[in-house]
């Protein structure tokens, strides 16, 4: 079995939900944050997977470094969101949390289609 993308994604969001658990059970503290971290990794890993066909299967690669710029600036511009906008009011520990899944889901998907 080979490692995909669409995997994980989907244990990104089933870490986020089981993140969220907690996060009911206490009262909601930090769920907009993890919902906004989750959004941010997510989209920054389809972005991944439109740079890697654009540059390596297609051999575009100004398209590739395009994209990449945009992807810059846009997490740039959620994390500022996160932080610094007050009209947010994004929990940074919900969004750490949120974040926190894609590395987990991505060391998961390594262990689980490992030879």
């Amino acid at each position: 079995m080979s490692a995909s993308v669409e995997r994980i994604r989907g244990r990104i969001l089933g870490l986020c939900l089981l993140a969220a658990v907690p996060s009911w059970l206490a009262g909601w503290p930090g769920t907009r944050g993890l919902v906004v971290g989750a959004a941010v990794v997510l989209a920054s890993l389809w972005l991944f997977e439109r740079l890697f066909l654009a540059a390596i299967v297609q051999g575009r690669r100004r398209l590739a470094i395009g994209l990449s710029f945009v992807k810059l600036a846009a997490l740039l511009t959620l994390g500022w969101m996160a932080f610094s906008a007050p009209e947010f009011d994004i929990d940074p520990l919900g969004f750490a949390v949120g974040v926190t899944c894609l590395p987990v889901a991505a060391l998961w998907e390594a262990l689980a289609t490992r030879d």
